[in-house]
């Protein structure tokens, strides 16, 4: 059973969402303060989706190669290996925004234990809420791989690398969206991805 037309759906629409999201700079929306946390909730619910549709996607070869499909273009193998190729630069792109956004999530959770105290700096022992979660937190959170793993967060989540990024994103999945439509329903079926479609393989 093929699931992969199951799957493919929700991610790229959250991941358009979010996407769109991130591209937005009005200054009264980003100082809102669930906006950071709305736009997490897309891109990491989206990622786990664009896993599940990667693999239902690996799955769906053998639907090929045992004849349940009939692809509606005759470079079938070509467009494959690209819309696959594209699938797996937005799971690289996305998954790496998701990661930066789940540390800054974390770091937010750390610094409302830790009494408003930065989790890379060095927290004194009154201002964290409980003593059971201060050995544990102030451990990692002090840490040299934590701090590490802050910086790259904070560094791919500022303005321009995070629009770059998303842009990033919005471009390959759409071309891996379309190319998903045109191996089904041929280049036609859509007048906008079908000129997207004759110039990336010319004389098609």
């Amino acid at each position: 059973m093929n699931l992969h037309p199951v799957f493919v759906h929700f991610p790229i629409a959250l991941l358009t969402i979010y996407a769109l999201m991130e591209l937005v700079r009005f200054k009264k929306i980003m100082a809102q303060p669930y906006w950071f946390y709305l736009k997490a909730v897309f891109l990491m619910v989206g990622g786990l989706g664009a896993l599940a549709a990667t693999y239902t996607g690996d799955m769906a070869r053998s639907a090929v190669r045992q004849g349940d499909f009939v692809p509606a273009i005759a470079n079938f193998k070509q467009v494959l290996s690209t819309h696959e190729n594209f699938a797996h630069l937005s799971v690289a792109i996305f998954g790496l925004l998701a990661a930066a956004y789940l540390f800054a999530w974390i770091n937010k959770e750390i610094v409302s234990l830790r009494g408003g105290v930065p989790p890379t700096t060095t927290c004194p022992t009154k201002p964290w809420r409980s003593r059971k979660q201060s050995y544990y937190v102030k451990k990692i959170s002090e840490s040299s791989l934590w701090r590490i793993l802050t910086s790259y967060s904070n560094l791919l989540l500022t303005g321009p690398v995070s629009v770059i990024f998303a842009l990033a994103g919005l471009i390959c999945i759409t071309i891996t969206g379309g190319l998903g439509g045109v191996m089904v329903y041929g280049p036609s079926a859509d007048p906008f991805f079908g000129i997207i479609y004759h110039l990336m393989f010319p004389g098609m």
